[in-house]
Formats: structure tokens, C-alpha cells, sequence
């Protein structure tokens, strides 16, 4: 396997310290700390010459947008096999909304507008990591665990899932930072009101198989 040139080898761990600056401010200061003026402070160099290694600020936070969706997933437990549907969709949104309290920072990077939102509806149904959502719904109003109602799909259900645990998410983080605990447990309770309207009794063959939706 051929060697970096020290070029390169210079030229990447460049933009990896510019990087771990990038991170750093977001971390400790916020999303709105980050510029690229604070950037060259952080680092040593004159803001022009940061562009050499990178584009602009949209090209920094969607790098740091990329490790915080891989470290979500990462930071996600296996479900054991056997759980009933109920189960498994609370499991889920704790998963959801611990990541959130423990990285707030990166939850609302992720969360923020940025060039490379869905162009428009269909686009975002087809995102990675909206999709098994989607699939997973799907999957247990076909195997007759969950009811709907006439006229409405699985697609409704999942959205309105996603809605409910991204609100309790964001607010926990923001405004109900002071109550975060006794927010959490309502805001679940709630969720498993809703959901004892949808959930029959899980059906043998839609026990949770231990995989994440």
C-alpha cells in the first residue's frame, strides 16, 4: 500500500486540526460560536488561509454534522430479542432522546438547517436514516400488531412518532432544561398513552429481534 506523501499527510492532518477546533467551540460554546474568524483563532492561522482546507463554514459543519449522525447510531443499544412492540418503540425513543441530553450540541447541529436538507418530501422519504422508521412501521401494521385507522398508512404513524420523540428531544435540550427529568418521564407516559391506542397484543411472530429499526 503506497505512502501519503508528506504533503498530503500534512494537508489532512491540517484539515483534521482545523476540525477538532471546529468541534471544540461547537462542544463547549454552541452552534452559533462557530466562524470561520473564531476558527482562526482557535487554530493559529489567518481566516483566508482556511480556505485552503475547506470551503466555508457549511463544509465544516456538515463534517461535524457526519460524526454526529455515525456517533447516534454508534451510541444506539442492541434491543434484546423477545421484546413486545410496545417495548421496542420505547426503547427506541429513549435511545433517541438520551442521545440527545448527552450530546445536545451535535443533536441540534444535526437538527439545523444546512445546503444539504432533503430538495423536497419524497427525498427526505428516502433518507438512510429516516427510512427504518418507516420500514419497521410498516413491517407491524402488516403483521397486524399495530391498528390504524381507515384512511391513514403506516407512513402517518411513523411520522407522528418521530414528531412526538424530536419535540421531547429539542425541548428537553432547550427550554425544559431545568426540568429535564420529570419533563422526560410525562413526555414518555404520553407516548405510551398514544400508543396503547394503536398496539393490539403483539402477535408471536412481531417479537423484537433484537435489531435496531
Amino acid at each position: 500500500m503506497q505512502t501519503p506523501a508528506p504533503g498530503k499527510r500534512r494537508y489532512e492532518k491540517n484539515r483534521q486540526q482545523i476540525l477538532a477546533a471546529a468541534r471544540a467551540i461547537l462542544l463547549e460554546e454552541g452552534l452559533q460560536a462557530i466562524s470561520m474568524r473564531n476558527l482562526a483563532e482557535k487554530v493559529d492561522y489567518s481566516p483566508a488561509a482556511l480556505y485552503k482546507y475547506f470551503s466555508g463554514k457549511e463544509e465544516i459543519l456538515e463534517n461535524l454534522r457526519q460524526e454526529a449522525w455515525a456517533l447516534m447510531h454508534e451510541s444506539e443499544p442492541g434491543l434484546p430479542p423477545g421484546l413486545p412492540l410496545q417495548e421496542v418503540l420505547l426503547r427506541m425513543a429513549r435511545n433517541y432522546i438520551d442521545f440527545a441530553t448527552r450530546y445536545p450540541q451535535y443533536y441540534l447541529l444535526v437538527m439545523s438547517p444546512s445546503d444539504n436538507i432533503p430538495g423536497n418530501f419524497e427525498e427526505f422519504l428516502q433518507d438512510p436514516n429516516f427510512m427504518p422508521l418507516i420500514q419497521f412501521t410498516e413491517e407491524a401494521v402488516a403483521s397486524g400488531a399495530i391498528r390504524i385507522p381507515q384512511g391513514y398508512t403506516p407512513l402517518h404513524l411513523a411520522l407522528f412518532f418521530w414528531f412526538s420523540v424530536h419535540a421531547i428531544s429539542t425541548l428537553k435540550v432547550t427550554m425544559m432544561n431545568n426540568c429535564q427529568d420529570a419533563f422526560e418521564t410525562t413526555s414518555l407516559e404520553a407516548i405510551q398513552m398514544v400508543m396503547a391506542a394503536f398496539i393490539k397484543e403483539t402477535p408471536a411472530s412481531f417479537q423484537s429481534k433484537g435489531k435496531r429499526p
